[in-house]
């Protein structure tokens, strides 16, 4: 009896084909009947590719790239499991790619995962990438091989116990499960699981209780009336920071993607948010009247550029400039903190540029304000996410009630 010849499958390095970058692409190769044919194969960044040096041939993986042996893992392992559905079948190259390429992103919960992530970089959501990228890379650690039916209401418990065993803190822990969360929803969006399966009715995600951060009004006036010497990094970490109490506690992002002639319009300032603009089909613009307060910090900046504060400049890839944003969060962070300390503000080695919005929205509550104005304001789609936001403000302002007792 002539034995039945299998397909086979390996990941190779395709040296007849070079790349623009001078590297090779790694390529799935199905062998059948002693006939290749070579697929070319996907990561967060493009088509995989690799250098002569860093390949190992053997095994067909780089030598030293965790993360990219990540998805050749996945590549490969679901182009063996197709093989065995096509075991009791005539085998076709065609056959083997309706069912790999129509299913291989929809099996597992990592493969699911690592194609949100290069969708997230393609529409250049670089900080929902890095929070599916940490959330994957736990999920990983917790176990190599995760299906959509195997995440209930135990599978929760366990990865969350699982991650306070690790030392995450509850407010890591609920970045981690509301990632996971948004990923089962997109799975259920793309039918790849029941909306009945849905776990996370019965699953609470915890939340921290540390005491949020406000300055007092005090504090922020004497922020304000500080002197600090024009044109040092200190004087434009000092103006990022008031400019953002004034305007609503605009974040740093969306103030260095400002520019002269887009965003200020007379007497207004019109921006959508960076935040919320891949994620809604309508854009929404936040108008700022520019009153002389923020008129007074504006005016310091030469118009001559195209952007208002000098944080970004023309031609910048979105890696580098969310590289620029969070370096220039550290150093408003660490300006803070020294002219807080000269201030004798109580809480001076913990401000950082965020502080700005707590004390915009504090303020404003403590004003009287209603809720629903300062959710428009802040950008919260209900008002049940800015009530949830300014409760956890009054702390100090609940413990000081005790004095009241005696």
């Amino acid at each position: 009896m002539a034995r039945i010849k299998k397909p086979s499958v390996k990941l190779v390095l395709r040296k007849d084909k070079t790349l623009v970058s001078g590297e090779y692409p790694v390529m799935l190769r199905i062998t059948f009947n002693r006939k290749p044919k070579y697929y070319a194969l996907k990561g967060e960044n493009g088509t995989i590719s690799c250098d002569l040096k860093k390949w190992n041939e053997t095994i067909g993986r780089f030598n030293r790239n965790k993360e990219l042996n990540l998805y050749l893992d996945q590549y490969e392992v679901r182009a063996n499991e197709v093989l065995r559905e096509l075991e009791f079948s005539d085998f076709t190259f065609l056959a083997f790619e309706n069912k790999y390429f129509k299913k291989y992103e929809r099996e597992g919960v990592i493969s699911f995962i690592n194609h949100l992530i290069i969708k997230l970089k393609e529409e250049n959501r670089l900080g929902s990438a890095s929070s599916y990228k940490d959330t994957r890379n736990r999920l990983l650690e917790f176990k190599s091989k995760i299906y959509f039916n195997d995440i209930d209401f135990k599978f929760l418990k366990n990865f969350e116990k699982y991650l306070i065993d690790k030392g995450n803190s509850i407010n890591s822990i609920g970045i981690y499960m509301r990632t996971l969360r948004a990923v089962y929803n997109k799975a259920i969006a793309e039918e790849l699981i029941k909306e009945e399966a849905y776990p996370f009715r019965k699953y609470k995600i915890k939340s921290g209780n540390s005491t949020k951060r406000a300055l007092t009004k005090k504090d922020m006036q004497l922020l304000i009336r500080y002197k600090a010497k024009k044109g040092t990094r200190k004087w434009h970490s000092l103006n990022y920071f008031i400019f953002s109490y004034l305007c609503r506690g605009m974040n740093l992002k969306d103030m260095a993607l400002l520019k002269w002639e887009e965003n200020i319009i007379g007497d207004r300032m019109a921006y959508v948010r960076a935040k919320t603009a891949n994620t809604k089909k309508t854009l929404d613009h936040n108008i700022i009247k520019i009153e002389p307060e923020i008129e007074r910090i504006l005016s310091q900046y030469p118009r001559k550029n195209k952007y208002v504060f000098p944080i970004l400049e023309e031609g910048l890839s979105e890696l580098t400039i969310r590289h620029r944003i969070i370096g220039t969060l550290k150093k408003i962070s660490k300006d803070l903190t020294e002219i807080g300390n000269e201030l004798k503000l109580e809480q001076a080695d913990q401000i950082t540029h965020y502080w700005a919005r707590h004390r915009y929205a504090t303020t404003l509550k403590r004003s009287g304000i209603s809720t629903a104005v300062i959710s428009e304001a802040l950008g919260h789609s209900s008002e049940a996410t800015t009530k949830a936001y300014l409760d956890k403000f009054e702390q100090t302002e609940i413990d000081n009630t005790f004095k009241h007792l005696i």
